[in-house]
């Protein structure tokens, strides 16, 4: 358990290295960046995208002694399942709009002539970068081995979800702020978990995760658990309206039952898939002394 550790000391390091350099040249210029807004947002994510790649491959390669092919960073399929994962993942949540709209509680709006799609696509490929190499990547592989898939499913997944209580979400009570993280372990968590065993790359699970946030608000324009409401750039003026369990209210789409529903069911099917393609690992392969 300790390579998790030192994944996260090595990528805070390079972070810095990263980082550090990037903020005297803005203090310098006299550039102000907002990393709540798309184009501060992108320079933060590339930074914790280029950091959590480059330590999880220091961490694979000379700690562990593990090939990038096996740590699920093979060159096969780099662009065509994450553009596979993108469609999925667009899909995926799609049917959740499709389903809100029809309890009448989403509204589509006026399509967005000015819509700029490249920043915001850059945006969550890297924020799916990230995340994925360290959810997927570092913390569900090590498990793992460790434990066999079950456990490292239900750990990683649950750890995924509650990440999100650290977002601050105005105008929801106690138990609303708790159930999209909690909602989010299930639908996306078991989601991006199955399609990284489907193939045992992370390309598929990356491509998910950047499909279903940029669906999510930059085409649809819901939240996106609590971030990005209200963002201009959208193709549609979306806006939801109803209770709080059918529309996820302030945190988003991801916090209502019709997200979990979609969700859960899109990766049970995934899971389904690879447990018949014998990707299920019931025993540890390197079992917790």
């Amino acid at each position: 358990m300790a390579q998790i550790l030192v994944f996260a000391g090595i990528s805070s390091a390079i972070l810095l290295a990263l980082g550090l350099p990037l903020l005297a040249v803005f203090w310098l210029t006299h550039v102000r960046i907002d990393p709540f807004s798309e184009r501060g947002g992108l320079t933060v994510e590339f930074c914790l995208a280029a950091a959590a790649v480059l330590g999880y491959g220091i961490v694979t390669r000379r700690i562990e002694g593990r090939s990038l092919a096996d740590a699920g960073l093979a060159a096969r399929g780099i662009f065509s399942e994450t553009a596979i994962g993108l469609m999925i993942g667009g899909g995926v949540f799609s049917a959740i709009i499709g389903m809100m709209g029809a309890f009448g509680v989403y509204h589509m709006g006026s399509v967005n002539p000015h819509f700029r799609p490249l920043l915001p696509l850059a945006l969550f490929l890297c924020i799916a970068v990230f995340q994925e190499t360290a959810m997927r990547g570092c913390i569900f592989q090590t498990l793992e081995r460790h434990y066999g898939s079950g456990i490292a499913l239900i750990a990683s997944s649950l750890f995924f979800g509650l990440l999100h209580l650290g977002n601050s979400v105005n105008g929801l009570s106690t138990g609303q702020w708790l159930i999209g993280p909690l909602f989010l372990s299930f639908e996306t968590g078991l989601l991006f978990s199955a399609a990284y065993l489907l193939t045992r790359r992370l390309w598929l699970p990356i491509g998910l995760h950047w499909g279903w946030n940029f669906f999510e608000t930059s085409i649809y324009g819901t939240a996106d658990s609590g971030a990005w409401e209200n963002d201009p750039n959208t193709l549609f003026a979306g806006h939801t309206h109803g209770p709080f369990l059918l529309t996820g209210g302030a945190f988003g789409p991801e916090a209502s039952l019709i997200g979990l529903f979609v969700g859960s069911y899109a990766g049970i099917l995934l899971l389904r898939l690879a447990i018949r393609k014998g990707q299920w690992r019931s025993m540890p392969t390197h079992p917790a002394p």
